[in-house]
């Protein structure tokens, strides 16, 4: 019996036991996928982390200092110099000057392709920033293809006159003969002369030796048309222009006036002109 109540002392003395279950601590909330993308997870990543930091904050530090001791605009004020090339001069003054730029007139020099009076080079080139209002552009203009030399074609026949002079990049204009001891249809002599320099196009007279004036011109007062034209083939002549004059006396219809005159030295082949009467 003291055994017994001796064991139920002991249990008595026990503190009692709370028949609730055992609450454990929760888990420190863990970051999403995104955020553990971003910090770094060893303690080398975090001080790259917090270096890239302070030179951040470095550079950010020295811009305001100096943007406070050297204060300008964010944006800056500079104008691109627009594309002149080309342009007639007085647009590109209206151009330059609608930039806010001075235009500085250069001499004009000689462009095979852009015509006289516009712009063939310019200083800045197109793009250049220059600051806006006062800044100053060159403008160089144009005056044309260059002069070129008018070519010797003396002692050349007419056709390969017209051929050098083409090759010169001029133009033959008007042909005209005098009497030349030198061979029929060669050309004597040019307006304006050899050497001389013209614009490209221009055109050059030439002068071609009709032959030596060995050839007495016959009279031919008082023959009709035909008879006249008879009278110089036989000479070797050729009947020229024909025009009229009223008939004062005497027949109608015959020659009252030829030029060359009778008793004239011509070459041959060439052309006498008559007035008939009417």
């Amino acid at each position: 019996m003291a055994r017994i109540a001796e064991t139920s002392r002991r249990r008595d003395a026990q503190p009692p036991v709370d028949p609730s279950p055992i609450r454990r601590a929760a888990p420190a909330p863990h970051p999403g996928p995104g955020l553990s993308r971003l910090l770094p997870r060893t303690v080398k990543g975090r001080q790259r982390l917090r270096t890239v930091g302070i030179l951040l904050a470095a550079v950010a530090l020295g811009y305001v200092v100096t943007w406070i001791a050297y204060p300008s605009p964010l944006v800056s004020p500079d104008v691109a110099v627009g594309r002149l090339l080309g342009l007639p001069l007085e647009a590109a003054r209206q151009e330059l000057e609608s930039q806010g730029f001075r235009v500085r007139l250069e001499n004009p020099v000689s462009d095979p392709v852009i015509p006289a009076g516009h712009v063939v080079w310019q200083d800045p080139p197109p793009g250049t920033l220059l600051p806006k209002g006062g800044a100053v552009v060159s403008v160089i203009p144009s005056n044309g293809p260059a002069s070129v030399p008018v070519p010797d074609v003396t002692g050349f026949d007419l056709d390969l006159a017209r051929q050098v002079i083409g090759a010169a990049g001029l133009r033959v204009g008007a042909v005209d003969s005098v009497v030349s001891p030198t061979e029929p249809g060669v050309v004597v002599a040019s307006r304006p002369g050899s050497g001389s320099f013209r614009p490209p196009a221009t055109a050059v007279e030439l002068v071609v030796s009709r032959g030596t004036a060995d050839i007495r011109v016959p009279s031919l007062l008082g023959a009709d048309q035909e008879e006249a034209r008879q009278r110089l083939e036989n000479a070797g002549l050729r009947l020229g222009s024909i025009s009229t004059r009223p008939a004062r006396r005497g027949a109608v219809g015959v020659v009252v006036d030829q030029r060359p005159g009778p008793g004239m030295l011509s070459p041959r082949g060439a052309r006498v002109n008559l007035v008939i009467s009417q």
